[in-house]
């Protein structure tokens, strides 16, 4: 069943436009146990840690999350070190805007993925989860943005967050203050 699933997904995959309908007809097990099936099967792919079933397994959370009630899966995935998917997680996330992510992107931001690191796209990561941040924009999500501007040891979190600060809060930040980013510490 599931390898027939992961199949039909790769066959729609190859598509441009997406239908969250049309997906959910391919899915072999009835629509109102969606959630139960689709929340195992997406947690077997994160026992498994083969990264090959990362795209499968975003396409199949898309497909049986409503109103954000597999996000916890999301986060859990985020957290992951073994797949390299990090920078669509985070864009995903910034665009729920849902507040129960700032503790999962605050310790992400501050973690070394391999895979980020071997493509140097770290610095540029860790800007994706301040704007994720913002765009949340609770007062436990500027907190944290604050924090990281204040207390962080990474340099480039430190900057980072700085900076995501002086979008915020434009009065506190001179407008001809050059304030370092990320690409200043390659």
């Amino acid at each position: 069943m599931i390898e027939k699933l992961r199949q039909d997904f790769a066959e729609y995959s190859k598509r441009k436009i997406r239908n969250k309908n049309e997906l959910l007809e391919l899915l072999p097990f009835p629509i109102e146990s969606k959630n139960e099936i689709g929340r195992k099967i997406i947690k077997d792919i994160i026992a498994s840690k083969n990264s090959d079933d990362m795209d499968f397994c975003l396409l199949l959370l898309w497909v049986v999350d409503e109103e954000d009630d597999c996000i916890d899966l999301l986060h859990e995935i985020f957290l992951e070190p073994w797949h390299t998917k990090h920078d669509d997680i985070i864009h995903n996330l910034q665009w729920r805007e849902h507040p129960s992510s700032v503790p999962t992107i605050k310790i992400a931001m501050q973690q070394k993925f391999p895979f980020l690191e071997a493509c140097s796209r770290t610095g540029p990561f860790i800007n994706q989860c301040g704007h994720a941040l913002k765009s949340i924009g609770t007062e436990e999500a500027i907190e944290a943005i604050k924090d990281l501007a204040e207390n962080s040891e990474d340099p480039i979190v430190k900057a980072e967050m700085i900076y995501r600060l002086s979008k915020i809060f434009p009065e506190n930040y001179p407008e001809d203050e050059d304030l370092p980013r990320w690409y200043d510490f390659d």
